[in-house]
């Protein structure tokens, strides 16, 4: 069998994986936060990109998501983010501030 090497450099086919970096960042993100959490708060939120003030920071790392139609938000966290957000909820005084927060750019 003939080498192809030389051949397939010569017309620019070559292995480099430009978009590597970010699906394993993607990878990543996806098992790192792989709890799936939607609150119940006492009113409904507006559709958009939320953080939660109030909420312990581990929790609030990645931000919460109001679909359409408005409601409860919904995050995905880390088992150390679920960890302390139950402990949070445990807690008598608690609350939480919604602060519309833009889109990643």
């Amino acid at each position: 069998m003939p080498d192809l090497g030389p051949f397939l450099l010569f017309f620019g086919v070559s292995s480099t994986d430009h978009d590597r970096e970010e699906r394993l960042n993607r990878r990543f993100e996806l098992e790192h936060f792989s709890n799936v959490v939607t609150l119940d708060l006492a009113s409904p939120l507006e559709p958009g990109q939320y953080l939660l003030r109030g909420l312990p920071d581990e929790a609030n790392k990645r931000g919460w998501t109001v679909g359409q139609g408005g409601g409860h938000p919904t995050g995905h966290l880390s088992d150390d983010g679920l960890e302390e957000l139950r402990d949070w909820m445990g807690q008598r005084d608690r609350w939480v501030q919604p602060e519309a927060r833009p889109p990643p750019s």
